[in-house]
């Protein structure tokens, strides 16, 4: 099990504002068990598709489905067991986040540190289950708690129509997906990363702008870019920072995109050896 809730700040800032532009809020379970006074918050919840986030703010905030606007805290799912990574919270109370704290410590309250995360570029936000934790909310540009901690990994090959429909090379964890079940765990070695950076860089030119991303090393890390176009002009803006494992591996566009298996002859051509030197 994952020490922390993962979502991007660019999902839950929205969910804030929201909350603490509307001029009343919803009474919650959370609150009730929280034993707090009516405030603008973000409520977690947790039921049998997962772990979310939402606004307390009323008027609320509704989807075009009818349903409430919330995002979900993505993570792996054991296949066989229906575990999954996502801490569960010991009392609903839990679940309440108040946006404006008076911290003696001088710390930011949560508003705010949404607020400057997407100011500066920090595009994860993890929530810690237990309220006394030293540190409850974390800003971060690399996500954390990627992979299951007990799974076996499997040379693979795999594809997705973000990359282009390239074919390369991963280690697959073995019987785990994600949330949705949309596809596979991978982590790529570095020679991997490199036939997917090339072969982005290559589509670019007949690309519309944001149809596909770009790849660049800075360091040791991955930077994952998206050409953003005003109408104005064009720039390409860092969505998400990937940092290698233990093993030197990367898990590119971990629950993020939809990785799937591949035919054993793309499995061949993924692991010829000119492919390692790009």
């Amino acid at each position: 099990m994952s020490d922390r809730l993962w979502f991007r700040v660019d999902d839950v800032l929205p969910l804030a504002e929201h909350a603490a532009s509307t001029g009343a809020h919803r009474r919650t379970r959370q609150q009730y068990r929280a034993g707090v006074p009516d405030q603008a918050a973000l409520i977690w919840s947790h039921d049998i598709d997962g772990d979310w986030l939402s606004s307390n703010g009323v008027p609320r905030w509704y989807d075009t489905d009818g349903a409430d606007h919330r995002v979900r805290a993505e993570t792996w799912t054991h296949t066989a067991t229906g575990a999954t990574g996502n801490p569960i919270p010991t009392d609903d109370g839990h679940g309440f986040l108040p946006l404006h704290t008076e911290h003696l410590d001088g710390r930011r309250d949560l508003l705010d540190l949404l607020r400057y995360a997407r100011r500066h570029g920090m595009r994860w936000f993890g929530l810690h289950p237990d309220p006394a934790s030293d540190v409850r909310y974390r800003i971060v540009r690399s996500r954390g708690d990627i992979t299951p901690p007990l799974a076996t990994w499997t040379p693979a090959t795999v594809t997705c129509d973000v990359v282009g429909g390239g074919a390369y090379r991963a280690m697959v964890a073995t019987g785990y997906t994600t949330l949705s079940r949309a596809g596979v765990l991978c982590r790529f070695p570095r020679f991997a990363v490199q036939r997917m950076a090339a072969h982005l860089d290559a589509l670019h030119p007949g690309d519309m702008s944001g149809e596909h991303p770009r790849l660049r090393f800075d360091g040791d890390e991955v930077t994952v870019e998206w050409e953003d176009d005003d109408g104005l002009g064009s720039r390409w803006v860092e969505d998400d920072r990937v940092v290698p494992d233990a093993n030197r591996c990367y898990a590119l566009g971990a629950y993020q995109w939809p990785w799937t298996l591949v035919a054993s002859e793309a499995t061949t051509r993924a692991a010829e050896p000119e492919g390692r030197s790009r």
